[in-house]
């Protein structure tokens, strides 16, 4: 690796996330082996911090969590409870209804697509002479009458 890391790779580095050659250049680059160990140690301080004022503060956090939710009823406040619930009713109840009636209006259009092609089979099914041949019974006199005859039977 010619260049030195850039910010977003020594940001994941500290993630966890890092190459064998980008873990080859730290160790071969003292700046980027020394910018490495700064964030190392800052991080390292910060942890160890936290971790002393949790230890400290600890039972005055859970203290002041219990006063609110003494006073507030579980942490929130009723009303909220209450109107997310009618929320979740109003949605269990209108999204069945809604794709109830989405269901049923492609049935509708489904069945009218159904009659329509019904009727126009009947039609050429009913047909004494088939539309192609038609021109031909014209020709021949008296065909079309057996045609009619034969249709009625």
């Amino acid at each position: 690796m010619n260049r030195h890391l850039s910010s977003e790779q020594f940001s994941w580095w500290m993630a966890g996330e890092h190459t064998a050659a980008e873990e080859q250049h730290t160790e071969e680059c003292l700046a980027c082996g020394a910018e490495l160990a700064r964030m190392e140690q800052a991080l390292s301080l910060f942890r160890d911090s936290a971790r002393e004022w949790g230890r400290q503060n600890g039972s005055e956090a859970r203290n002041v969590w219990s006063a609110k939710q003494a006073r507030n009823g579980f942490g929130v406040q009723p009303l909220r409870w209450m109107a997310a619930a009618v929320l979740m009713v109003f949605l269990l109840v209108a999204i069945p209804m809604q794709m109830s009636k989405r269901n049923r209006q492609r049935e509708a259009g489904a069945a009218q697509i159904d009659t329509a092609l019904l009727e126009q089979v009947d039609t050429e099914v009913s047909r004494a002479v088939p539309a192609t041949m038609e021109p031909l019974a014209t020709l021949v006199p008296g065909a079309a009458g057996m045609a009619e005859e034969a249709g009625r039977q």
